[in-house]
């Protein structure tokens, strides 16, 4: 959109608007961008990093400009889904939502007052974000068990010894397999 454009031709052939509108189409290009980005501002799942930043000011998080954008949506949504009172049911919505559907498991052993959470491999990036949200919401009375779920042999039993022998230990135990569950 060009300010000069806007003008009666009279008054678009003189040196004077034409040079105001030169200076002033800037400002307007900046309004109207934000005006046009602004609905995305609204919605956690896409907001700027200015929106992050003013999201993360308002939720009294740690601003962390440095940090990509993905993980700053996700550390907003997880501060904003979280409400008491504890269920576990609240708490799979929770999970579900942070970690995906297949992206957890949660039990509940209510003999001993233990709370077993397992965080997949595949979404192990979002480990710190989850444990900080159980550690805010889940009741004093409860044992947290947070940890990641390794590969297990029922996992690795997909696969020949041949397949498995192209990996360490190490990447066998901790990394997503290729076609592997976690």
């Amino acid at each position: 959109m060009e300010l000069l454009d806007y003008l009666p031709d009279f008054m678009a052939g003189l040196k004077e608007m034409q040079e105001l509108t030169k200076a002033e189409q800037p400002e307007i290009a900046a309004a109207i961008r934000a005006v046009r980005t602004a609905p995305d501002e609204f919605f956690i799942t896409t907001l700027s990093p200015a929106g992050a930043k003013r999201w993360e000011e308002m939720l009294a998080l740690p601003v962390q400009e440095s940090a990509p954008i993905a993980d700053r949506r996700f550390r907003i949504l997880t501060k904003a889904t979280e409400q008491r009172p504890f269920t576990l049911r609240r708490l799979k919505e929770l999970m579900t939502t942070l970690c995906g559907e297949d992206g957890f498991t949660v039990a509940m052993v209510g003999s001993t007052f233990t709370l077993t959470v397992r965080v997949m491999l595949k979404v192990r990036q979002n480990y710190d974000d989850v444990e900080t949200l159980l550690n805010r919401i889940v009741p004093e009375n409860l044992v947290l068990d947070l940890s990641l779920m390794y590969n297990q042999h029922q996992t690795l039993a997909a696969f020949t010894h041949a397949q498995l022998a192209a990996y360490t230990h190490y990447f066998l135990r901790n990394e997503v397999l290729p076609h592997g569950n976690n």
